[in-house]
Formats: C-alpha cells, structure tokens, sequence
C-alpha cells in the first residue's frame, strides 16, 4: 500500500561518488557519451594495421562501432546461459586470432568477468583488457580488476544527466584526439529531460511527444559520433550532485525485491542473485512473443527496452546471445522507484504474461 504524507524524507546530498574513482589509482577522463568514450580509448590502444578485437556476441551496436569506425577488426566470443565468458571458447580465440585486445562486460552486474580476464592475461600480458561497466556503474570497486587496462562507463544510461561517460585507464591516453565542447547535444537532452520531469505532474500528451521527440533526435546527434567530444560542464554540475551509495542501496533492494517477485513465475537471466549486493542495471527477463509483451507492458505504463539487437555474425556465433536478442526485456528497478512501485511493476509483468 502506498503512503502518503507523514515525514520528509532527508535531501540526499552528494557524496562526490565519481571523483572518489580516482581512489582506484587510475587516469580519469569525462567523455560525452559512451559510445565516443569507447571510440576514444579503441584510438588509444590500436596498434598499426587492421587488429583483431575480441568481443561478446552480446553486445549493442554502440559498442562495436567505434572500433570498427576506429579499424579493428571484430570476432565475435560465445557466453554461458548466466552471461558470464565461455572460456573454452574464448581459449580457442586466443590461440587462433592472434588478438590485440579483448572487450569484456559485466553483464547486469551478475556476470563475472574476472576468470575471463586472468586467461586473458596468462596467455599474452600484451592483449589490452577494456570492460565496459555501464551495468556496474555504481558498484566498480566491488568488481575492479587490476588487470583490466580500460574500464569504461555510459554514465548517462544510469542516471539523468544530460551527457556523460567515465574511462577508468591504466595509462595516460592521448588528449589530443578530444575536440572542442559541442552543447547542441546536452542543451537538447536537458530541455527534454525537465519536459519529462513537468510531464510527470501534468500528464500532458503534448509535453510527451516533445521529449520523446528531442530525446530520440540527440540519439540521432550521437550516432554519427564524428569525433571525440569532453562531457559538457552542465553534466560535471549534475554528475556532481549524484550520491552513489544511495544509488546503489535502491538499486540493490530494488533488484532483490523485483526478483522475489517474479522468481519461479516469469523466466529470467540464471545467476541474477550474484548481483544482489551491487548496484544491479536493470532485471532481465525472457519472454516469447516479446514485441507483443512489451506493446502490453507499455500499455500498462511499464517501459521495458530490448537489450540489444545484435548482428548475424554474432548471432551465428554465440546461441545464447541469439536468445537474449530474440526473448530478453529490461525490465527498471534503478533509484527512480521503490517498494510499491516494484510491487506494481510485478503486478503488471505478471498480468500481461502469465
């Protein structure tokens, strides 16, 4: 049952939860989004000639096309049913591809890449490790790995500010590849993002259309990626007042709560429970019919994205990745909710699936 009135919750203050990352010891950049930052750092590492880059099947299309765009060459690795790294087939890789890097990822925080990253660098200590922790934004110290040279994060994609991505390096990187600030980007998000938040108390239709609009015309901005651009100041201001811990607590009970509600009923990604002390990304669920499930889940005002569409050749490699693009919905339980609304977004999937 909701609650209404009684006490105020405290004002959350900052906890100054990004800069403290430089605490782990490595070189700290700000880019614009998450896409640009990988581009950055595949500049960064490229050696001379067309490299081979190791990558999970399962993997979006802003993830592979920097380094397409930046010359590498992709092969694609096989994952388990819980997501985590088949590693008998990533050896067999090492072996024959001769590789230069290798992307990992931590998928829905649940999915460890650390056995992955220790045959890694027990063949070649030369292979350069780059995890994307965009699902581990806020629980990078409980999965950090010495031995990852690049960490890179979507910052954007786990809290409302209007640009953002974080690397997390080894090594110093070339600053020279960053262009001018371009705000054309953040100015639009920002207008949209207050639109949604005005939207949220008057309901209006019009004011919906505006920022669906704005919101998938700055994807559109994004997509072209036509150079490496800094996180705009507006978002340093925003990302400035985010409080971390609290982020994560949410997140986590959130997860735990959402998943006991759904486990045994609504099939889901094996091995979820591994993120319950993390700062999960989202709750994976599996469904068939899924475009028709998630018409119906929209329509009861539950908004849950396919993660991700991915590509033939990566679908003729990896099975499970094949099913995660055919069944899988993403299904919300970040610091934007809470108990009830959990319990009503369990409601809902139930309803529409069962």
């Amino acid at each position: 049952m909701r609650e209404y009135g009684s006490e105020h919750p405290a004002v959350v203050l900052p906890d100054g939860y990004f800069e403290s990352l430089r605490d782990l010891g490595r070189e700290m950049s700000y880019l614009r989004s998450g896409r640009e930052a990988l581009l950055y750092v595949s500049l960064n590492c490229k050696p001379e000639g067309e490299p081979v880059i190791l990558f999970p099947a399962y993997c979006c299309w802003s993830m592979s096309a920097p380094f397409q765009k930046s010359g590498w060459r992709i092969v694609y690795y096989k994952l388990n049913e819980d997501l985590t790294v088949d590693l008998d087939y990533l050896d067999s890789l090492l072996h024959s591809c001769n590789p230069s890097a290798v992307l990992t990822m931590n998928f829905y925080g649940s999915a460890s890449t650390a056995k992955a990253v220790g045959m890694i660098k027990a063949f070649n200590r030369d292979i350069v490790v780059i995890e994307d922790f965009s699902h581990c934004t806020f629980s990078i110290r409980d999965i950090f790995d010495a031995e990852v040279d690049y960490y890179v994060s979507s910052i954007r994609k786990s809290v409302g500010v209007c640009d953002g991505a974080i690397i997390l390096s080894k090594a110093k990187m070339d600053e020279s590849m960053i262009r001018e600030e371009s705000d054309e980007f953040s100015r639009r998000r920002a207008v949209a993002q207050k639109m949604k938040e005005r939207y949220g108390f008057s309901k209006s239709q019009d004011d919906k259309q505006f920022f669906l609009g704005e919101i998938r015309a700055c994807e559109g901005v994004l997509d072209e990626f036509d150079a490496v651009r800094p996180i705009t100041d507006l978002a340093l201001k925003q990302i400035a007042q985010v409080n971390g811990e609290d982020i994560a607590y949410a997140r986590r009970e959130n997860m735990k709560h959402l998943w006991g509600l759904l486990n045994g009923k609504i099939e889901m990604v094996s091995g979820l429970e591994r993120s319950f002390g993390g700062a999960p990304f989202s709750l994976p669920i599996l469904v068939d019919r899924r475009d028709e499930v998630q018409h119906q889940l929209a329509q009861n005002g539950v908004y849950a994205p396919l993660l991700w569409p991915i590509c033939d050749e990566a679908r003729n490699a990896c099975p499970v990745s094949a099913k995660m693009a055919d069944k899988m919905l993403s299904i919300p339980i970040d610091q934007r909710y809470n108990w009830d609304d959990m319990e009503e977004i369990g409601k809902i999937i139930l309803n529409c699936i069962l």
